[in-house]
């Protein structure tokens, strides 16, 4: 919509974010996933009341007759946020059982080890047992299936520095 932002005051929350009001008392929605900085944790730490009654700078996303969303995420940002969504999903479509990925360690939980790809956009898991790994490591994977949505199934490639 508009490239330049407009001063919103944060009104109330709702379930999905909150509902500012722009200058020309036109209320508007900021949902979660435009949110950033200090709204974006307030909100998911559930203290989004010590935020009401603040200015806060918004782009104007969408706007009809019956509702105004906004983001805090300049058109160029927005742009290039996508760019990168479209390189996660080439990324999976791209990714085939029997590939070879070099894999870091993000998240290490119960069932397994969430990892994303050095220098790429691809993004899986490796499901325990699995040799121990450490949040940081670099480890070589090969795919061994793909869930519903592509996202790959990753074991530790065998002769690799795990």
């Amino acid at each position: 919509m508009k490239n330049a932002p407009e001063l919103a005051t944060i009104k109330t929350k709702f379930d999905l974010g909150y509902i500012v009001v722009l200058e020309s008392g036109e209320e508007a929605q900021l949902r979660v996933l435009e949110q950033k900085g200090r709204e974006l944790e307030y909100h998911i730490a559930g203290i989004e009341e010590k935020l009401y009654g603040e200015k806060i700078s918004v782009y104007i996303t969408y706007r009809d007759e019956r509702y105004c969303s906004v983001s805090q995420f300049s058109p160029v940002e927005r742009k290039e946020r996508e760019e990168i969504e479209n390189k996660k999903d080439k990324a999976r479509k791209d990714c085939k059982i029997g590939n070879n990925y070099l894999m870091k360690i993000i998240k290490d939980y119960e069932w397994g080890y969430l990892c994303s790809e050095v220098d790429g956009f691809l993004s899986g898991a490796i499901k325990k047992p699995a040799p121990l790994l450490k949040v940081g490591q670099q480890v070589e994977t090969v795919v061994i299936g793909k869930n519903q949505n592509g996202a790959p199934y990753l074991e530790v490639y065998i002769g690799s520095n795990a």
